[in-house]
């Protein structure tokens, strides 16, 4: 009774009375029929960005539906949905669909869909991982991110520690991997990290403590903000309100935007996610000057970098030798050499309070 409708049916309420049909049916392949398929398809769109989609994307292993679904795990890549999603683009594409976006896709949106890879419960997604991880990624935050991806598993915190036994682990993302290790659920994997790796030490000699416990302690606002304002030079380069200058991103709303742990990893390891629009380029002129700063504003005719110091220098193009984002924040690397742990604990306390009115 139900075939010539589904045969014939054109309409949204058709459409989905076809797809209710068929999983009713159980008949998922609809590869060599374009009237069920195009049904299908067309009842998906009506779904888009909701877990029905991933499931429809999963069960009739529709390869058009592989973009929105990456486009959902660079959105949610720790959320459930999102890593849905991830799993359903590598049983229905397998990762040359990954591979495919990572390199075509902005650092933030790479960095987004290796989190969703590093989540997935997948069995392609670790050795996919380790796999990235040894192609040498093309900037630093897709390397670290790609770290804390297989760090995610007790058998990838393995294959990390490894690295570091043998030194093989590179210098710029010893702090991410260290401090991965130092929180594993595995106490000799716990042990071993703790004992090759050493973390940073801060301005009164001590040793840094794992974010882990850094998240934990309680900090000072009102000193939080006085640091904040002087010794922990942060205004330099960022605005609060009205004051500051804009060399980094503004922190008026940065409580509302990243959790403690980030806000901890942002002042300690800058380098391993800078903000979009805020990457550092190095220019080299004909002449042999170099020029290092953020990129924010390239014409046909120059291009001006603003640097560290909050000065815009201009370089015509006719004068430019190399142009080349480097990966590395502005943000100096080693600000806990000039802070003790309660005042990078208290200006995070302070960081938090910065939320949208």
């Amino acid at each position: 009774m139900l075939l010539p409708l589904i045969a014939t049916g054109q309409d949204a309420g058709r459409d989905k009375l076809v797809v209710e049909t068929l999983i009713r049916l159980k008949r998922f392949d609809v590869s060599g029929s374009e009237r069920l398929r195009g049904s299908v398809l067309r009842h998906m769109e009506t779904l888009s960005g909701t877990e029905t989609f991933v499931e429809l994307a999963e069960k009739f292993m529709l390869n058009e539906s592989t973009p929105e679904l990456i486009k959902l795990a660079q959105r949610f890549p720790k959320e459930t949905l999102g890593v849905n999603a991830i799993n359903a683009v590598l049983h229905i594409a397998g990762t040359k669909a990954i591979e495919k976006a990572l390199n075509a896709e902005k650092t933030m949106d790479a960095v987004a869909l290796i989190q969703a890879l590093g989540n997935s419960t997948s069995p392609a997604a670790p050795d996919f991982l380790i796999g990235l991880y040894g192609s040498s990624p093309r900037n630093r935050q897709i390397y670290t991110a790609t770290a804390l991806a297989i760090a995610n598993t007790i058998s990838g915190q393995r294959f990390l520690l490894a690295e570091v036994e043998a030194g093989r682990l590179r210098p710029e993302i010893t702090f991410a991997v260290g401090n991965a290790l130092y929180a594993s659920a595995d106490k000799h994997i716990q042990a071993s990290a703790r004992a090759t790796i050493k973390l940073p030490t801060t301005a009164d000699s001590k040793p840094l403590p794992p974010l882990k416990e850094l998240v934990n302690m309680a900090g000072s606002v009102e000193s939080g903000r006085t640091l904040f304002f002087a010794k922990g030079t942060c205004i330099k380069c960022h605005k609060v309100g009205e004051k500051g200058k804009e060399v980094g991103p503004t922190l008026s709303e940065i409580g509302t935007k990243l959790s403690t742990e980030a806000l901890f990893t942002s002042l300690l390891d800058p380098s391993a996610g800078v903000s979009h629009n805020y990457e550092t380029y190095s220019l080299v002129t004909l002449d042999g000057n170099i020029v290092t700063g953020i990129k924010i504003n390239e014409t046909g005719k120059e291009v001006t970098l603003r640097t560290a110091e909050g000065i815009d220098k201009t370089v015509a193009q006719s004068n430019v030798d190399e142009l080349i984002k480097t990966g590395v924040s502005l943000m100096p690397a080693d600000l806990q050499r000039l802070l003790s742990v309660k005042e990078l604990v208290d200006i995070v306390a302070y960081l938090r309070t910065l939320t949208k009115k």
